[in-house]
């Protein structure tokens, strides 16, 4: 006798697991074909789960890499940084107070910076390399 929208499928268990599945449909009083199903569906869609899982830890490691490479580059930036401004610092405190026309000319320079800088920035991703020595505009 067939049912309309299953298919049979004939299962061999060992002794001991047919034993163990029969005391479960009892318990439950279900049919054992029921047990079974829900097992296979179960087991079928935790292996779809894992596979989607393992998709998306690759891509997660992916990420994790690309921010290890960030926070270096950012630890390395800044202590760059640091260390040419403690270096300036220093040499400046020796050198003596600029006149007005110093400090006229030092801020235009100042402003010059600022200028690329919010060039660069509104560039975006597009520029991914500093310019390579272009004092020009400075």
């Amino acid at each position: 006798m067939a049912i309309k929208g299953k298919t049979r499928h004939q299962l061999f268990l060992p002794d001991a697991t047919s034993a163990r599945l029969t005391r479960m449909a009892r318990a439950q009083k279900r049919a054992r074909s029921d047990l079974l199903v829900e097992m296979v569906d179960a087991w079928m869609n935790q292996r779809a789960a894992s596979e989607g899982d393992d998709s998306v830890n690759k891509r997660l490691d992916r990420l994790q890499r690309s921010l290890d490479e960030t926070r270096r580059e950012t630890f390395i930036i800044s202590y760059t940084l640091f260390r040419f401004l403690r270096h300036h610092l220093i040499y400046a405190a020796a050198l003596p107070r600029p006149d007005e026309a110093a400090q006229a000319a030092g801020q235009r320079s100042y402003q010059v910076f600022l200028d690329q800088i919010a060039q660069r920035m509104a560039q975006g991703a597009e520029v991914e390399a500093a310019p390579e020595g272009r004092d020009d505009e400075a």
